[in-house]
């Protein structure tokens, strides 16, 4: 015989407690330690696998729009809303949610889905549909928000935050819930939960990761999994009454954890005008120049001329990077690109000359190189 999780009568093979009215498939026969689940339910809607197939059609409709879907660029990762302080903390806060959608390369897609996949079932078998997507944006949300508060100018994308929070939600109410399951099931799933989140958490720790989203979705889920714990076997009044509070107190958080992020950046939205993307992009370059890390230097200086295309410097040092590459053709339309910007550009003259010098053409070197000390260039 079974018993109802809500009012604890005897309701013998019911589903629906004829005495309270509460829900109870999924329950565990009394002394037997197995758990009966109906079979229509295995054929019903599962947010958990929705939340999944959205995750996966962002990814490929960023990949179809030319992304690459191993190593997405920081650029394309913002076009379609990843979390950035400059742009979350001004004009676009939405990429706080939109930024759980979004996944930098096939692997991380991939991982993340796994997780979510498995995580996500079991949350959503314990608390409901409605709370498990409630749970999963909150989460995600705390994520991004605790991503900004630690490195705003970081850009941040990915749904870990959100799948850490079911693991946080997860481990409260088996631990708080007294849930009507086998203790050893119970143990064995705490045992699982615990490894998952710990180990993740140690991974963080490679550059990277973003570890504090991890951190912040994962307090969020403790939390909400311990507010809804105590009220998941009562009766479906009190449990939506409850859930309804959860989630006020929750926006709430929320709103004054976004509103303190942003008093502590007062500065953060200025960095996203284009003028001071493409002077932190050319710090960068020259650095990476300097030190002769030319992929590096070459995808900031595109960066750099993007954001700033009437700039003839960087054209000039996209020539150098290449030249140092061995790549003269580059190198020429580079410097020939300077130059149009800048036709008195006595540095992009003679990197022109090294180019053509580069390709064994002695009589338009030779004319570079005395346009370039017409123009005052002195080898320096």
């Amino acid at each position: 015989m079974t018993s109802c999780r809500a009012c604890g009568r005897e309701i013998g093979a019911a589903t629906i407690c004829p005495y309270c009215g509460a829900n109870n498939r999924g329950l565990e026969i009394a002394g037997s330690g197995s758990w009966v689940t109906p079979r229509f339910e295995r054929v019903n809607f599962s947010a958990a696998h929705a939340i999944v197939a959205l995750n996966v059609l962002v990814f490929l409709l960023m990949t179809l729009s030319g992304a690459s879907w191993l190593n997405p660029t920081r650029e394309q990762l913002l076009r379609w809303g990843a979390n950035w302080g400059p742009l979350s903390l001004g004009t676009q806060p939405w990429r706080i949610l939109t930024s759980n959608y979004v996944h930098v390369g096939i692997i991380h897609l991939a991982f993340n889905m796994w997780c979510l996949w498995n995580l996500g079932q079991l949350a959503e078998r314990i608390l409901g549909r409605l709370n498990f997507v409630m749970l999963y944006t909150f989460c995600g949300l705390a994520g991004s928000l605790a991503s900004l508060w630690w490195h705003p100018i970081v850009v941040g994308a990915g749904a870990s935050g959100a799948i850490f929070g079911l693991a946080g939600a997860s481990i409260a109410v088996f631990y708080l819930g007294h849930l009507p399951i086998a203790r050893s099931a119970i143990q064995g799933t705490m045992r699982s939960l615990l490894v998952f989140v710990g180990y993740n958490l140690l991974f963080g720790l490679t550059p990277g990761i973003d570890n504090s989203a991890h951190i912040g979705g994962l307090v969020a889920g403790l939390g909400m999994g311990a507010a809804l714990s105590k009220h998941i076997l009562v009766t479906p009044e009190v449990r939506r009454a409850w859930a309804g509070i959860t989630w006020i107190v929750m926006v709430v958080a929320l709103l004054l954890a976004n509103h303190a992020i942003r008093r502590m950046y007062p500065q953060m939205p200025l960095l996203a005008n284009p003028q001071v993307i493409a002077t932190q992009q050319l710090v960068v370059a020259k650095r990476a120049l300097q030190q002769r890390r030319l992929d590096d230097a070459i995808a900031a200086l595109q960066n750099v001329i993007e954001e700033a295309p009437r700039a003839p410097e960087p054209r000039y040092l996209l020539g150098e990077a290449y030249l140092m590459q061995r790549q003269p053709d580059k190198a020429i339309t580079a410097f020939q690109e300077a130059l149009k910007l800048d036709p008195e550009y006595a540095q992009a003259e003679a990197g022109l000359g090294s180019a053509y010098l580069a390709k064994d053409m002695k009589l338009e070197a030779e004319q570079a190189f005395k346009r370039a000390a017409e123009l005052g260039y002195d080898g320096n």
